[in-house]
């Protein structure tokens, strides 16, 4: 994790914010771009210096991990709707918290996972005895294209509207009444996430805080997650019929006398990721992926976007997912690493393997797409999510043909 403001790099968030905290605090964090890893980062943190911590939320997170170990209680409901998600306690409970720790942290808003949004009507859900409202925004939006980087880009006013997003829109939206300030309570700062060590997202984050400060609006600027630590999910789709086949293929004996499926577990195995996922629909295959976090698909006649879902739900709050079919035997774990490496630089949110410029697979999706996989139906795969944002994909030239040959006939 690393932390600026306008006095050099800082130690803490807190430090970085120049705040001080105010007994039994109430933090409400809103924006896009990082407000669940702001809210767990700043959570150990506090927990770290002795303080007594709590997490929860008055609209919807992504289900968190449990940090009990971390001195970090985590109090919400399920979403009876979304299993992969949980809910705002109910309101009695939320008011109470305030009493029950040292610091309150809630993520008083949702973005669908897109570095930076502009409020609905009903958005954010900031408590009134919020003592701190932080808003948050990813400057991996910068220089992208403003309709695939901001969410709700048709509802920007008219006045503020820009084809590509740069410091004017970004300052524009953060210092809005109507946008990045709605709704705030107590005292307010801005952070920066997604800034990493990017010159061009470095500069823009200085400028914003000298033009944040003519507003009276301290910001602070870094990067929540090191690009090494990305939560990245490999799901493997492996529930087809294989009727083009003849024969279930994922079982197939190859010429190294492995069965087919066999090659891709094999390659994926030594990947240092976040969760390796297979979706399969066939009890053979779920037992030569024991290692793996295994979901079987009742209903593989729903086509593939049944299995690119079920791994959706299983990669929980998954950063980026990489997916992959398993009938491509020569899929290299070198080649892997150079794909998963590509998308850590963080230039594009959608990175695919290619050969002689024409996109292959695997491919790797960025969080903020989860929303539009989750839509779609029937035998499609994620075709025309990229179709309709070009801009943010990046192809990854294979080392050779075999790597992305896939396998469809005897």
């Amino acid at each position: 994790m690393k932390l600026w403001n306008f006095r050099g790099e800082q130690k803490s968030i807190t430090d970085a914010l120049q705040l001080r905290l105010p007994e039994h605090a109430v933090i409400s964090v809103v924006g896009a771009g990082g407000k669940t890893s702001l809210v767990f980062a700043w959570a150990r943190e506090l927990a770290a210096a002795g303080k007594s911590v709590v997490i929860t939320t008055t609209t919807h997170m992504y289900k968190p991990e449990r940090m009990e170990e971390e001195g970090v209680r985590i109090v919400v409901s399920d979403d009876p709707e979304r299993p992969d998600k949980v809910t705002a306690p109910p309101a009695g409970v939320l008011e109470n918290l305030r009493d029950t720790a040292d610091v309150v942290l809630i993520e008083a808003d949702g973005s669908r996972r897109m570095p930076l949004k502009w409020p609905g009507d009903l958005e954010p859900v900031i408590p009134d005895h919020t003592d701190i409202t932080v808003c948050v925004a990813g400057l991996s939006a910068v220089g992208k294209r403003t309709e695939d980087v901001v969410f709700r880009a048709d509802e920007l006013p008219e006045a503020i509207k820009s084809d590509t997003v740069d410091v004017n829109l970004l300052h524009k939206i953060l210092a809005s009444r109507s946008g990045g300030q709605k709704g705030v309570r107590g005292e307010f700062r801005v952070f920066l996430n997604q800034v990493d060590d990017d010159i061009d997202r470095l500069a823009a984050s200085y400028r914003l805080q000298q033009i944040l400060g003519v507003f009276g609006i301290q910001t602070a600027w870094g990067s929540l997650i090191e690009p090494e630590e990305r939560r990245i999910a490999v799901i493997l789709e492996a529930a087809g019929d294989s009727k083009r086949f003849g024969s279930n293929k994922l079982l197939h004996v190859m010429d190294d006398g492995r069965p087919m499926i066999a090659s891709i577990l094999d390659s994926v195995r030594p990947l240092d990721v976040y969760k390796k996922i297979i979706v399969t629909q066939y009890d053979e295959v779920a037992a030569l992926a024991s290692d793996f976090d295994t979901v079987m698909n009742d209903r593989p006649d729903l086509g593939i976007s049944r299995s690119m879902k079920l791994g959706l739900l299983a990669a929980g709050d998954a950063d980026a997912y990489m997916f992959c079919v398993c009938d491509q035997p020569g899929l290299t774990t070198e080649a892997l690493e150079k794909l998963i490496e590509a998308y850590k630089k963080g230039t594009a949110g959608i990175v695919s393997l290619a050969w002689q410029g024409q996109m292959r697979n695997p491919k790797i999706f960025s969080s903020r797409y989860r929303e539009d996989l989750m839509k779609l139906s029937g035998d499609t795969g994620g075709r025309q999510i990229i179709d309709a944002h070009k801009k943010d994909l990046l192809l990854v030239e294979a080392e050779s043909e075999d790597e992305v040959k896939d396998i469809d006939r005897l």
